[in-house]
């Protein structure tokens, strides 16, 4: 009985379209919805020049994760390195797939940027 030369390409096709269609189904993690909101806040207060308000939010993280063990100053460097990014028009939200790939699944429209 001869086997097919090409059964393992094919294999390893199926597999990889498996793993692709399995990736854009999972939902979105803890993490990931916490990255978005804070590219929100970011970008919106940002924009807005709301720095004040950017500042509350910052001194109320910083003693959050202080409750948990992270020191306070550490917090406002990390936090205002990240600011000074986004200034830059940086963002800590990055894409899962590229755009095609979104667009064939109807994840999202052809114009979507």
């Amino acid at each position: 009985m001869a086997r097919d030369p090409n059964r393992l390409e094919k294999q390893r096709l199926r597999q990889r379209a498996y793993r692709a269609r399995k990736k854009t189904e999972q939902p979105p993690t803890n993490e990931n919805l916490a990255r978005a909101v804070l590219d929100i806040a970011m970008t919106t207060y940002l924009r807005q020049g709301r720095h004040p308000e950017l500042l509350e939010i910052q001194r109320r993280a910083a003693r959050r994760l202080e409750s948990i063990g992270f020191q306070r100053q550490q917090t406002a460097e990390v936090w205002f390195e990240l600011q000074a990014r986004y200034e830059k028009g940086w963002s800590l939200l990055r894409q899962r797939a590229p755009h095609a790939e979104l667009v064939a699944a109807g994840l999202v429209d052809d114009e979507d940027a």
